[in-house]
């Protein structure tokens, strides 16, 4: 797969890798309609989980987990009516996750950019 930009240092770094378990691991962990990805930069050390979780009848969650080490564990939840575009357009509804705790937005997002200021500073100095 091709690098990606960073959305923390802004280099062509970010490499999208499957994530691939055994085969007979395979059905108990991810089941039916699941697909796993990790991004991670191999510039600043940014990276999170990306889990896209599909039903029978179409509904689709992408479960977006950003841990890198650190406290808390940041999660997003998108849920989606349609699994073939993956784009913030076709999100009924995102859960914001600040450990297991939901958290508003806006709070989820100054988490999120307070962590890719420390990876971005750390990295450019």
């Amino acid at each position: 797969m091709d690098k990606l930009k960073c959305k923390t240092c802004g280099c062509d770094s970010l490499r999208p890798m499957q994530v691939v378990f055994d085969e007979e691991d395979a059905p108990d962990i991810l089941g039916d309609g699941q697909d796993s990805r990790f991004y991670s930069c191999q510039v600043c050390g940014d990276n999170w989980l990306s889990v896209k979780e599909t039903t029978p009848d179409g509904k689709c969650t992408i479960t977006y987990v950003h841990q890198m080490g650190t406290s808390p564990v940041l999660k997003r939840v998108a849920h989606m009516s349609n699994q073939v575009i993956v784009d913030d357009d076709n999100v009924d509804e995102w859960e914001y996750f600040k450990g297991e705790e939901p958290v508003e937005e806006q709070e989820w997002r100054d988490l999120l950019s307070s962590r890719r200021d420390t990876l971005k500073s750390t990295c450019v100095n």
